[in-house]
């Protein structure tokens, strides 16, 4: 869900779960390069790489 958060069901999904608004902006999603050095400096990160990555590229983009 974390990737997903600009796509239905999922934005709908996290505001329900975040109390009716969305999260802390900090925690969320920015950038493959941040999502990646964060994945790679953390160990305690452990955010997976969807198939959504590889058919769907749209989901990165705020204009669906």
């Amino acid at each position: 869900m974390h990737y997903l958060v600009m796509v239905e069901p999922f934005t709908t999904l996290r505001i329900e779960i975040q109390s009716g608004k969305f999260d802390v902006a900090d925690r969320q999603f920015h950038s493959i390069s941040g999502s990646f050095s964060s994945l790679m400096d953390n160990p305690n990160d452990i955010q997976e790489l969807l198939p959504e990555f590889f058919y769907f590229p749209s989901f990165l983009s705020t204009s669906l």
